[in-house]
């Protein structure tokens, strides 16, 4: 079976989404679709707008053939380590073909080169980034003026756009799968997930009122509990962090007015947003994490077909966990990884007030659709 990967949130699953699955299968000639989605917690921070079992299903109904989970040390971090877990968890299959994303440039030539300069001058490019930053600026801004400096041929405009920066990532890690971009849809045409994140809170504000008084509760409490040190250690950007969100929690009503009291020119608010989920989960940052296994979360007959496959050609390098009970990891880095996933779905259900243990990691099996 020719296959095709991605790697997404489906926070939650949209028509852009499937725009760029339909597309990348019929251009690939793909017979399977699997995708690498995040877990209970997102990239941008947070706790994801829907349970991991919903957006699963919804992903199969719209053309996945099998959905494994991002764990939430990679979910949850930025846009380079979310990359390269996602990136390193289709690669370790050991049979997808193609690696398919959506961009707002469209054109892969430009973005391979900017993820070669990347990669090819990483020293020369941080000490660089590194200055910027100490200057002020933002990691996002520093990189862009970073590359400016060293190629002028880099267009500012492609290195702004988010799905373009993700673009890169993937490219820069991207060692066994062939890469295929499609360019994003402008307004208009898809509807973007925020705007739809937006009408499902109008459509129910009151739900999401509670699930944001309730995270911001846990917040509170974690960052109350922690000392000055530990929060420090939590941040990826230190620069005394720890102390200034110690000092400022008090005066906070709610997670908006946090991150507003800490966010800087250098440290943004989604940075902030991460910063603050991270602490709920009380993640530790491990920039050294690889994938340590292949969670299964739902697949259809095309995906059942296509595990088989794997199994037979024994392709896969890690071990694949159906059911948490009964596989087993062997490896403590593993486990501690698996611990996380739990947890960060745990605090999932705590903060959406869905039911704890019908809905836990323990009892919930994988969709079959």
């Amino acid at each position: 079976m020719k296959s095709l990967g991605i790697i997404a949130e489906f926070n939650p699953f949209h028509e852009g989404h499937k725009y760029l699955i339909d597309r990348a299968m019929s251009e690939t000639g793909s017979d399977v679709c699997v995708a690498v989605m995040s877990g209970s917690f997102v990239q941008r921070g947070g706790p994801a707008v829907a349970d991991k079992w919903t957006r699963t299903m919804q992903s199969i109904k719209g053309g996945v053939n099998l959905v494994i989970e991002l764990p939430a040390v990679f979910a949850t971090a930025s846009a380079e380590l979310f990359s390269f877990g996602g990136v390193k968890t289709l690669e370790a299959l050991g049979c997808i073909d193609t690696l398919a994303f959506g961009s707002e440039s469209g054109n892969l030539d430009e973005l391979k080169r900017i993820a070669a300069a990347l990669k090819e001058n990483d020293v020369a490019l941080m000490t660089s980034i590194r200055q910027f930053c100490k200057e002020g600026m933002s990691f996002p801004k520093a990189r862009e003026k970073a590359l400016e400096e060293s190629y002028e041929y880099f267009s500012s405009e492609t290195l702004r756009s988010p799905n373009n920066i993700l673009a890169i990532e993937y490219l820069k890690h991207l060692e066994r799968m062939e890469p295929f971009t499609v360019k994003r849809v402008g307004a208009g045409h898809h509807q973007s997930a925020s705007e739809i994140r937006r009408k499902l809170e109008s459509e129910n504000p009151d739900r999401f009122s509670e699930m944001a008084d309730r995270y911001f509760t846990l917040v509170r409490g974690a960052v109350l509990t922690h000392d000055s040190e530990t929060l420090e250690s939590l941040s990826p950007a230190g620069q005394g962090l720890g102390n200034k969100l110690k000092a400022e929690i008090r005066y906070a009503n709610d997670l908006e007015s946090i991150i507003e009291r800490v966010k800087s020119k250098s440290v943004t608010y989604s940075g902030i947003s991460r910063y603050l989920a991270n602490i709920v989960l009380n993640k530790e940052l491990n920039y050294e994490a690889t994938p340590e296994y292949i969670r299964i979360l739902g697949f259809d007959k095309t995906g059942a077909e296509f595990l088989k496959q794997m199994k037979r050609k024994k392709s896969c390098s890690l071990p694949v966990i159906t059911n948490i009970n009964k596989d087993r990891i062997e490896t403590v880095e593993g486990r501690k990884m698996l611990d996380l996933d739990t947890t960060a779905t745990d605090i999932h259900n705590l903060v959406w007030g869905n039911d704890m243990y019908s809905m836990s990691d323990y009892v919930h099996k994988p969709i079959l659709y």
